[in-house]
């Protein structure tokens, strides 16, 4: 029979509690050092200013020959909101097209110095999102990822980094384009025949941006994909779990909440990402 008390409940959700403080803190620690280099950073001249429902797009550059670009970000929320059941409500979300990636790390590193190196950036201000990207053969893909991020922290308080951006990579490419085309599978089943085995627990190690590899990009997404379209029990086991985060419930770490509802879950997924290949 189950254990029923109470206290291992209660002390697994103050320590979560505590886990998350740390982090929003430090996270905070971050944001206003970045507001006050902020206050001081120069505007650019944008060439466009337009609305595409929740996201206020700013450009350096004309957007006539981006329409495909701007269409399909206008139906990302709604894409989010369907698959997720999450609202898509919340702060308004500025998005800041640079001309280049030279002006883009200019304008980076004037109100975030150390995160100017990164080819995207979404940063989460105290009464608004901004996205940050520039224009390059594949800025599509940076955008809607970055974007992703804004919907996500917009409807969450807070999300494991690895689901985080499992989701950002499930969502950076046109829901018309299958899985099987997707480029992080056919990595993934390489890596399956040299014995590659997921783990969620080595994906929950990863404390910040900077220790996530690109194997680990593959493998969030390779998750993300098996629990939205995975067998039943998985795809309860992640919306369930977004309920509990969504009602302030800490559910703790999702290697632990799937465990029990779904046992074999990495073995599992290496069925699903075969059953993609065929």
């Amino acid at each position: 029979m189950p254990n029923l008390s109470p206290h291992p409940l209660s002390s697994s959700r103050r320590l979560w509690r505590v886990v998350e403080s740390i982090r929003f803190i430090a996270l905070l620690s971050i944001l206003l050092a970045g507001f006050s280099k902020w206050a001081q950073a120069v505007e650019p001249k944008w060439t466009t200013v337009q609305r595409h429902g929740p996201f206020l797009v700013h450009s350096e550059f004309a957007l006539d020959r981006h329409r495909h670009v701007l269409d399909s970000l206008e139906t990302l929320p709604a894409r989010f909101h369907k698959t997720l059941d999450l609202p898509v409500a919340g702060q308004p979300i500025h998005v800041h097209l640079l001309s280049s990636r030279r002006r883009y790390r200019a304008h980076v590193r004037e109100r975030i110095p150390d995160r100017s190196r990164r080819r995207a950036l979404y940063l989460k201000a105290p009464d608004r999102g901004y996205v940050f990207a520039y224009r390059h053969n594949d800025w599509s893909r940076d955008l809607h990822h970055e974007c992703t991020h804004a919907l996500i922290h917009n409807a969450l308080p807070y999300l494991p980094l690895w689901l985080d951006e499992g989701l950002a990579e499930y969502f950076e490419g046109p829901a018309s384009v299958p899985a099987r085309s997707h480029p992080h599978l056919s990595r993934l089943r390489w890596s399956m025949q040299l014995g590659w085995t997921p783990s969620l627990e080595r994906l929950e190690s990863r404390r910040g941006f900077q220790s996530i590899a690109t194997r680990d990009y593959r493998e969030s997404w390779a998750w993300v994909h098996f629990l939205l379209h995975g067998p039943p029990a998985a795809q309860r086991a992640l919306a369930d779990y977004l309920v509990a985060i969504r009602q302030n419930r800490p559910p703790g770490r999702f290697s632990r909440w799937i465990k029990p509802r779904l046992p074999g879950a990495a073995d599992a997924l290496k069925m699903h990402l075969a059953d993609l290949s065929r």
